[in-house]
């Protein structure tokens, strides 16, 4: 039986993976520091370990990094449409918050955008798990921290970047980036994601970027 899922996480600059997982559990993990070629090598190791075993693939799908999402996506498109296999999208600042038990009743995710950028997005605590209420924002280098952003007393912050006088409760992150995107795979169920309209995307804003 197909129980094992593929997950990737290409959305935080120098910061990927590529994991096997079995249910909540990580069975093995690849660093993907960057590149293509990394990505490429993390994704065979992968699929050898995993074999017929994997039966999807779950990929963060941003806001993150430009190149590294949409590589991770793409990558992850190939292996899913190549094997027939279904494909999950979860969003990069679910998993950060998955890194954290959901004791609290909000907290607010944080990833370094880059550049001096800061991203954002609130979660509630909602039946052992946490679900997004508000959409993803982005700070820029230099803008001063909303004051939507002041309100949360409960930070899931892996990257350090909320500034000390605000810092409140720093979330104790109790799960490493694998194991939560392990944890949010486990919801992840389904026929997933249509392979034709995710490549349609791509088609139009490759199109219009160039």
């Amino acid at each position: 039986m197909a129980d094992l899922a593929l997950l990737i996480d290409t959305s935080v600059r120098g910061h990927g993976l590529v994991a096997v997982g079995a249910g909540d559990e990580v069975v093995a993990e690849w660093p993907v520091p960057g590149g293509v070629d990394t990505l490429q090598a993390a994704l065979a190791e992968a699929l050898r370990l995993g074999g017929d075993g994997i039966g999807r693939v779950v990929v963060a799908r941003g806001p993150g990094s430009y190149i590294g999402v949409r590589s991770g996506l793409a990558a992850a498109l190939g292996v899913a449409q190549g094997r027939g296999m279904p494909l999950h999208l979860v969003g990069s600042l679910a998993v950060v918050a998955a890194r954290v038990d959901p004791g609290a009743a909000v907290l607010l995710a944080l990833r370094d955008a880059g550049r001096g950028g800061v991203l954002a997005q609130a979660f509630r605590g909602s039946g052992g798990s946490w679900e997004a209420s508000s959409p993803s924002e982005l700070l820029g280098r230099g803008a001063p921290w909303p004051r939507s952003w002041r309100d949360f007393s409960h930070l899931a912050d892996p990257d350090a970047v909320a500034p000390f006088e605000l810092a409140g409760d720093r979330a104790t992150l109790s799960r490493s980036d694998a194991a939560a995107l392990a944890l949010l795979a486990v919801g992840a169920q389904g026929a997933g994601v249509p392979y034709d309209l995710l490549s349609a995307e791509y088609a139009i804003r490759v199109g219009a970027e160039r």
